[in-house]
């Protein structure tokens, strides 16, 4: 984690105690996400909060600045394949970070200033695209869900009535 902020080596903790009220949020909603089937939603909270912690209260043994590269833009047209191309399958931001090249940390910027999204947002969108297309096409709903990368079909109807204020049947009947 150090080295993907910036760091030479492990940040050293000089303090038993840390009051941070946000940091503590941060932490808590890390842990109630860990819970979550959307592994990116929950890997991105772990590491905000995590950063927060490192780079807020670590002590650094090296280099001060978090390190940023520029081509957003260009990497989030890879992310973007990538994605489309494997909607189906396990996402996490260590698979995105590896097919551009860069840290986990860079991909979350990367997608905030690409498109002013996090990486789960957008992957849940795409994934709510799929399995509306396919479930328009007559496919079934525990089909459709699966080809569209949810754990399984109740996983579709509880982030579909979340984004759309409507089961995946609702939708099926309505159209």
């Amino acid at each position: 984690m150090a080295r993907e902020l910036g760091r030479d080596g492990a940040p050293v903790f000089s303090r038993a105690i840390i009051e941070d009220c946000a940091l503590a949020a941060a932490l808590m909603a890390a842990h109630q996400g860990s819970t979550s089937r959307d592994a990116v939603t929950s890997e991105t909270s772990l590491l905000g909060a995590l950063k927060r912690l490192i780079v807020g209260h670590g002590d650094p043994s090296g280099q001060a600045e978090e390190i940023e590269h520029s081509g957003s833009r260009r990497r989030f047209s890879l992310y973007r394949e990538l994605v489309e191309g494997e909607l189906g399958s396990q996402l996490d931001l260590q698979r995105l970070a590896g097919a551009a090249g860069v840290t986990r940390f860079q991909v979350i910027r990367d997608f905030n200033k690409a498109i002013g999204l996090t990486p789960a947002a957008y992957i849940r969108d795409r994934r709510l695209r799929r399995a509306s297309a396919l479930i328009e096409q007559g496919f079934g709903l525990a089909d459709a869900a699966m080809a569209a990368g949810f754990a399984d079909q109740s996983h579709l109807s509880r982030t579909f009535r979340a984004a759309r204020g409507m089961t995946p049947g609702m939708f099926r009947r309505a159209g």
